[in-house]
């Protein structure tokens, strides 16, 4: 019995009949409603006899495969005997690319042959059908074929995707058998690995959702992509996706692939790269007349497609490797590749913001399990995607950038809302509502409108207005927070400098977390800092059936001497009092306990003020973070922490170097970690406090407490890193005294340890930091 594959008459013609150029004319595409709504209207249009939604299914044979072509033609009329496909725009059809109006012409005349050959018909009429939302107008383009036209015409298509289906099976095959002999690349499991392993394939198995917390150092990594890939292989889901917040995470994914590879393991990994990093023509257009890479595309793309396949792993480089010798876009490369990978590395982005790049494969019907590495970094990531501004300063730039016409009425119109909205405030003031202003929706989709007809009209001119994209890529994420528009949003009015700014504030992202994962065959998301677990699972948007597993540990409790300092209060208001003891402290640690050390404070403007008293310190030499430092400067740290054995680094909960960094060995002896990391108190916290109040009792618990012991666990993660390593840390707050703190730090180490109280020292007192500068701490 021949394999079946199944594909979908709009994927199939996606992959057959593109050609020419990339021409990605920004337009506002409407909503799933709105085209759903689109649709409707439509329907109500036609005719008795016409039907909706009209299902197509049929197999055929495809060389060693059996290919099963499914789908819905937006509308059969038999007594018409008219196929009709429906597109939703906002901008007029005629302006649109021709090649893609081809392409979707091209999807109908699909239908139409699957419906000619089930009815027995010997023509049919293919209608596309654009309706202009907006204006609620149709344009239609219609053509007459006869059976035997349509005949050719599929299984020319058949033909063609049957070719490449054919080498992707010959490879999934060789990739299966791989599998089934693979060890585990380490050789045997640390202490705690093979449990995670076990329950995460598990999870996949059975289409679940899966928690899992394990200590920094464990190999998280390799113990819950193992599993993943060997269900791969069994035929428990079609692919891995493994999503990260940073490039660590992604670089340790690549690598433990790489592991894999050289175990045996034959399978193909794309790395997703960020347009700008792996751009050939920075500063171009993505159009044919403006970039050679995107002119004529679509004519090389099955080349390139042909050789990406000879390669097992296609990150940044090997794509702009490919890019380069077919001269081919790499960025819509790696997204026409996509649908065919084995095991997808992407940022959260991908999966999770509005508009998800990694939806289509949720909706292809080939199941997906998402590996969400650090898990706990999605909730505060997902609430900046779900979240967009717009300042009233930004619109008035735009309008200085375009001449009378529609597009400057459009921006006229919207300022004047915004103005409105403005002389109801004073400078310095805010004020949250529970909805959008009147009118400020209807603003914003007629500039979208306007901008997208323009684009369509003259994209290398109007893109090259920075101003004026600027505002109408922030009006299509405002337009798209009304979309999802729940409890868990605000609207928030600013008066800063006297101008307004408005933002659609998440201040909970679990709920439409919860809208994403479910699309997925199973989620398993791993961190070393999850607890408490019911807090987690909610920001995370898992059900409550979810399962929930905290591994053991494979280091001894003395790899870690803890001690804790709790006779120093660190809250904002005792700062000043108890800095002259803090920076004693940090003395005699400094002094006591050699090796490198990184040193967590609360805020810069604390490390600062404490920096500033312990001076220098024999034998030592002290650098800091800076706050707004870039990648590079993280990096040269870090370069000093491999070749310095002294360092002491200043540096603040949170940071780039709070999590995410691998030093094992002697790269770091100790961390001393000040306060317990909670955020901020700003209008954020306090409203995510009051909501999180309204739904579980415990605000404070779950805006402040528990975020802020996070912080404290995973810099505490970054001592002990591979089996002969030890370390010590030092906590110093008053609150660790507290049964409520001390029961959330990781219960890996032992906490018994004190360290003796100092006399004061004679240090000068500096004045208490001025309000709203540095971070302050709620009581």
């Amino acid at each position: 019995m021949s394999a079946e594959y199944s594909v979908a008459v709009r994927e199939l013609a996606a992959f057959c009949f593109r050609a020419g150029d990339i021409d990605h004319r920004l337009r506002p595409s409407p909503e799933a409603r709105e085209g759903i709504e689109g649709h409707q209207r439509l329907y109500r249009r036609r005719p008795e006899s016409y039907q909706p939604e009209y299902a197509v299914d049929e197999v055929f044979q495809c060389g060693e495969l059996a290919l099963r072509l499914r789908g819905r033609a937006d509308g059969f009329d038999p007594d018409a005997r008219q196929v009709e496909e429906i597109k939703t725009c906002r901008v007029d059809p005629q302006l649109l690319p021709e090649a893609l109006s081809r392409s979707h012409l091209a999807q109908a005349r699909l239908y139409a042959a699957l419906i000619a050959r089930a009815q027995d018909l010997p023509e049919l009429e293919v209608r596309l059908t654009w309706l202009h939302i907006d204006e609620d107008r149709e344009y239609p383009l219609s053509q007459h074929y006869a059976r035997a036209e349509l005949e050719d015409f599929l299984h020319w298509a058949l033909e063609r995707f049957g070719a490449w289906l054919g080498q992707l099976h010959r490879q999934c095959r060789a990739r299966d058998a791989s599998l089934a002999g693979l060890a585990f690349p380490h050789g045997n499991f640390r202490a705690g690995q093979r449990d995670l392993a076990e329950r995460v394939y598990k999870c996949v198995d059975r289409g679940g959702r899966l928690l899992l917390e394990a200590p920094t150092g464990i190999g998280k990594t390799a113990a819950v992509l193992y599993p993943a890939l060997i269900a791969l292989g069994q035929g428990k889901h079609e692919r891995v996706v493994f999503c990260t917040a940073k490039r660590s995470g992604r670089r340790a994914a690549e690598q433990t692939l790489e592991l894999f590879r050289a175990a045996g393991y034959h399978g193909r990994a794309l790395t997703l790269t960020a347009k700008e990093r792996v751009c050939l023509s920075p500063g171009k257009a993505c159009h044919g007349d403006d970039c050679p890479y995107a002119r004529g595309y679509y004519d090389r793309l099955p080349q390139a497609m042909a050789a990406a396949l000879a390669s097992p792993a296609l990150d940044q480089q090997a794509l702009q490797s490919l890019a380069r010798e077919f001269s081919v876009c790499p960025y819509e490369l790696s997204w026409d590749l996509l649908p065919w990978m084995d095991t997808v590395i992407a940022d959260f982005h991908y999966l999770y913001s509005f508009t998800p790049a990694l939806a289509p494969l949720a909706d292809s019907g080939r199941r997906s399990s998402v590996l969400l590495d650090e898990a706990h970094n999605l909730p505060a990531r997902a609430r900046g995607m779900f979240s967009g501004r717009l300042a009233r300063k930004g619109v008035l730039a735009a309008r200085r950038e375009v001449p009378a016409g529609p597009l400057k009425c459009a921006l006229d119109k919207l300022n004047r809302i915004l103005l409105a909205l403005e002389k109801t405030g004073e400078t310095g003031a805010s004020s949250v509502l529970e909805a959008v202003p009147d009118g400020v929706q209807q603003a914003l989709q007629l500039l979208a409108s306007q901008v997208g007809e323009e684009l369509a009209r003259r994209p290398l001119a109007v893109a090259r207005h920075a101003g004026l994209m600027d505002t109408y890529f922030e009006c299509l994420q405002l337009l798209r927070c009304i979309e999802h528009w729940g409890p868990d949003y605000r609207c928030e009015l600013n008066w800063q400098g006297g101008a307004l700014q408005l933002r659609c504030n998440c201040i909970d992202a679990g709920r439409l977390l919860a809208e994403r994962n479910q699309r997925q065959h199973a989620v398993v998301a791993f961190s070393a800092t999850l607890s408490p677990f019911p807090w987690a699972r909610e920001s995370l948007g898992l059900p409550l059936d979810s399962v929930c597993f905290r591994a053991a540990s494979p280091f001894a409790p003395e790899q870690l001497q803890v001690t804790l300092a709790a006779d120093i209060d660190t809250r904002y208001a005792r700062r000043a009092a108890s800095l002259p003891a803090l920076a004693a402290r940090l003395r005699q640690w400094l002094q006591a306990v050699g090796g490198n050390c990184l040193l967590f404070f609360p805020s810069y403007r604390y490390l600062q003020d404490c920096l500033d008293l312990v001076g220098e310190v024999p034998g030592r030499r002290i650098v800091a973070q800076l706050a707004g430092e870039s990648d590079a400067d993280r990096d040269a740290q870090l370069a000093l922490l491999a070749t310095h054995r002294s360092l002491a680094v200043f540096t603040v909960l949170g940071g780039s170097l709070g999590e995410g960094v691998d030093l094992p060995g002697d790269l770091l002896s100790s961390v001393v970690i000040v306060g317990v990391g909670m955020p901020g108190l700003d209008d954020d916290t306090r409203l995510r406090q009051h909501l999180f109040q309204q739904r579980f009792g415990d605000g404070f618990a779950y805006a402040f407490q528990y975020p802020g012991m996070q912080r404290v666990a995973q810099a505490l993660g970054r001592v002990v890193r591979g089996a002969g390593d030890c370390g010590r840390a030092l906590l110093i707050d008053t609150r660790y005294r507290e049964p409520r703190y001390r029961e959330l730090l990781p219960p890996w180490w032992d906490y018994s340890a004190a360290m003796p109280a100092l006399p004061m020292p004679e240090l000068p007192v500096p004045e208490p930091p001025e309000a709203g500068v540095g971070a302050s701490r709620p009581e």
